[in-house]
């Protein structure tokens, strides 16, 4: 609830703003063109995903597809919010487009030490890969592709849910 619940409501309050909610739409062209194309491609990351938890526990249950599911919820609305919306507004504040990604991703990084164990190295590793992220969406102006990167990465990091391994 620290995680997922206060930024879905911070992703919802950035749709508020009638040019938030049109440049989302714009960021989401790809999917919007071919969404069969992306919807492939996340169901072979599910696939992949859930094949991964096979692997590493030996079976699956409800609870480890909701995880998988919730990562890809915080994927979404991190990507949102971090990499479209919050720049946007510092950029709107007078903010330089670099200046505005800097300080977007070093907020993102600094939040993370409440959600990442409470280490700083995480905070580190999410700001690098905030960054990367952001040039990703600058270089592909693809939120969709962005959020799938992000997905996998932040499953990787946690590929189980808070409480550990299912095995005894």
């Amino acid at each position: 609830m620290r995680h997922g619940l206060p930024g879905a409501l911070l992703g919802l309050l950035c749709l508020a703003h009638p040019d938030m909610r049109q440049m989302l739409v714009d960021s989401l062209a790809g999917l919007s063109a071919d969404p069969l194309k992306y919807l492939t491609v996340a169901s072979l990351i599910l696939g992949a995903l859930t094949s991964y938890i096979l692997v590493i526990d030996r079976s699956i249950d409800t609870r480890a597809v909701g995880w998988i599911l919730y990562t890809l919820a915080v994927s979404t609305w991190e990507e949102w919010v971090f990499r479209l919306a919050v720049p946007y507004f510092a950029q709107a504040q007078g903010a330089s487009l670099f200046a505005a990604i800097v300080l977007t991703n070093l907020a993102f990084g600094v939040l993370h030490y409440f959600t990442l164990r409470w280490k700083w190295q995480w905070c580190l590793g999410a700001f690098l890969g905030g960054m990367l992220f952001s040039r990703m969406l600058h270089t592909h102006a693809d939120l969709a592709l962005v959020i799938a990167a992000h997905w996998i990465a932040t499953f990787l990091n946690t590929p189980r849910p808070p409480g550990g391994s299912r095995r005894q």
